[in-house]
């Protein structure tokens, strides 16, 4: 029994967001803004501010995790016209952000009445760089914060604008604060929330993640188009992707805000998040420009398989998660990490499943143990698991012919 090649490593990504603080009156902090960043140092985007946002509320979301990246604090989101007139959706609940409507959004009939659907749902509005006109009075009606850009305009626009925006009881928010002396001004003229220079820098936070396949996530697209399609239809499309599935228990994570169900399964993550939310989350993934590679998906894929295949010959493990254990597994060693500090990315596990990844003891975790010797050559784990070889080394041999189908049929 020799080493096994399972596969090159699955693709991974480094992804960056950028974050500044900002703070009220009192000089606590009251959240970040979220900014686009294309690589540690860079703001380009091309000029399509579709993909900006889109690229930032995937980083936000799904790489970080808002509870890492905010602390608890909100996070002020720009949204462009697409997202505002419905033509692309937002994927995440109200509570944890706040939507920012660009200065260079035209404002018209569709605008407002988008703008005003999304604060009907709950999310708080704020209106980015904003300067009164008469065709901007509609939005004042419905946001609940204005900013100002206190540097770009001359005094006098600045208070007409603090001016009329009070009168529709929004909060003043001051940007581009760069000295003592104009965050005391801006004080003193009714300002209770500051951003910029003198308060503090964007900071750009970088981590690395799994990069999904276009493929699987155009397929589960147009999968959850259909009313029929269920929670195991989707997760029967899911695993043949490691690197979306991935994607699935962290967008879980940041859905689980008070969360006392555990997740351990694929299916059950699939139902926390709700199939017209993940259906929201695969639009942005499909149009971020994100792509992987099926050929790559072997080591996590075969290991996942052939641990629900021996749990389908044991009485004490489910293949489910089985199944979910071992892509875990698979995951965290192309991530270059352990199972223990791959939970702390991932929504509530059960807690077999989270023993298991951490090396605690159990069917589960002695399952995995088998697989890890197999796939080695370590005999000594094999025997000390208990798991019959042959019904070992023929999981694994089947294991190793799906993923090479899956991989076809993916790429």
């Amino acid at each position: 029994m020799g080493a096994r090649a399972t596969g090159a490593p699955l693709p991974t990504a480094a992804v960056h967001v950028g974050r500044q603080p900002i703070f009220d009156e009192t000089g606590a902090l009251y959240g970040y803004e979220l900014l686009f960043r294309d690589t540690a140092g860079s703001t380009a985007a091309d000029g399509n501010g579709d993909a900006a946002t889109t690229r930032t509320i995937l980083a936000a979301f799904t790489a970080f995790g808002v509870s890492d990246l905010l602390g608890g604090r909100l996070g002020f989101v720009n949204l462009t016209r697409s997202f505002l007139v419905g033509e692309l959706p937002v994927p995440f609940d109200p509570g944890g952000a706040v939507l920012e409507v660009l200065e260079t959004v035209e404002i018209d009939d569709d605008v407002v009445a988008g703008t005003r659907r999304l604060a009907e749902q709950g999310y708080p509005i704020a209106l980015d760089d904003f300067v009164w006109s008469s065709a901007a009075e509609p939005l004042l009606e419905i946001a609940s914060i204005v900013k100002v850009d206190v540097l770009g305009l001359t005094w006098d626009e600045v208070m007409t604008t603090a001016t009329r925006s009070a009168r529709h009881g929004c909060r003043l928010l001051a940007e581009r604060v760069e000295d003592e002396a104009m965050l005391t001004r801006c004080t003193e003229a009714g300002f209770t929330l500051f951003q910029g220079y003198h308060l503090g820098r964007p900071q750009t936070m970088t981590a690395q993640t799994l990069a999904p396949g276009h493929a699987v996530a155009l397929q589960l697209l147009a999968r959850l188009s259909d009313p029929a399609t269920t929670a195991r239809d989707v997760e029967e499309m899911l695993r043949s992707d490691p690197a979306l599935t991935f994607r699935l228990l962290q967008i879980a994570n940041s859905a689980s805000n008070g969360l006392t169900r555990s997740v351990s399964s694929i299916r059950d993550a699939v139902v926390l998040v709700g199939l017209q939310t993940l259906r929201a989350w695969l639009v942005l993934i499909t149009l971020s420009g994100i792509g992987g590679s099926a050929d790559r998906l072997g080591a996590a894929l075969t290991r996942a398989r052939t641990c629900e295949t021996v749990a389908r010959g044991s009485a004490t493990v489910r293949p489910d998660v089985a199944f979910t254990v071992g892509l875990l597994d698979g995951i965290a060693q192309s991530l270059g990490t352990d199972g223990e500090q791959l939970l702390e990315r991932l929504p509530p596990l059960s807690d077999e499943l989270a023993a298991a990844l951490a090396g605690g003891r159990g069917p589960l975790r002695t399952l995995l143990d088998a697989v890890h010797g197999y796939e080695t050559g370590d005999l000594a784990a094999v025997a000390a698991s208990g798991v019959d070889p042959g019904a070992l080394a023929e999981a694994y041999l089947g294991a190793l012919a799906w993923t090479n189908r899956t991989a076809s049929a993916v790429g």
